[in-house]
């Protein structure tokens, strides 16, 4: 028992020693690729149409880490800055157009595997909120039920295996669009989930 023990260490430092490593920072802009449906607001006697007037780009900057070579795991922090218009009002000629503001800080977990110049991967990501500032609050009976950390997924591919390469990704969630909405003591959100496409430059630091 005691030469088996000795064994599989040995093996597991001689995996270790051969594994790839890589550590990274990256950088890019996203942004949301539908635009939901209005919803109603109110409380019977004072209605409203509410909805997204404008899905702006947001902004990435983080880190990312990756072991392996041809299969691989790439864990990844990053700093989200978003930013979404929203449109409120009786009737077109009297909406008025607020802005949002949010950060989250996203932490993927993704597995791929290496063909050629290209990496595919995918796997779930976290998003932690971090803070946010709305104008919606000058609206009367407006306030904000932000969830702390919610669930989504990520998918797609890397090009480039240098220093030096580019993300495309399409990112889906599993809450929906808005459900940190509550108007008049009343929660809302739209009915689509709400998802993404990612762009950013990668730069390794250790390859």
């Amino acid at each position: 028992m005691k030469h088996l023990l000795v064994a599989s260490l040995l093996l597991l430092c001689s995996a270790a020693a051969q594994a790839q490593f890589a550590f990274g920072l990256k950088g890019g802009l996203q942004t949301q690729l539908q635009n939901p449906s209005d919803i109603v607001i109110g409380d019977g006697e004072n209605e409203y149409n509410f909805g997204v007037e404008d899905l702006k780009f947001g902004t990435q900057v983080g880190a990312w880490f990756r072991i392996g070579g041809t299969v691989f795991l790439q864990p990844e922090l990053v700093f989200n800055s978003n930013k979404t218009d929203f449109r409120i009002g009786e009737t077109a000629a009297s909406d008025i157009v607020l802005r949002e503001k949010y950060q989250n800080l996203d932490i993927p977990l993704l597995v791929g595997i290496t063909a050629g110049p290209v990496r595919l991967h995918g796997g779930p990501v976290g998003h932690y909120f971090l803070n946010s500032k709305s104008e919606l609050v000058d609206f009367d009976g407006y306030a904000e039920r932000w969830k702390q950390f919610t669930w989504g997924w990520q998918a797609g591919l890397t090009l480039g295996t240098g220093r030096v390469s580019a993300d495309i990704r399409y990112e889906g969630n599993f809450s929906k669009y808005g459900d940190h909405i509550t108007f008049f003591g009343d929660n809302y959100h739209f009915s689509n989930n709400p998802s993404r496409l990612i762009l950013a430059l990668n730069i390794a630091l250790v390859k």
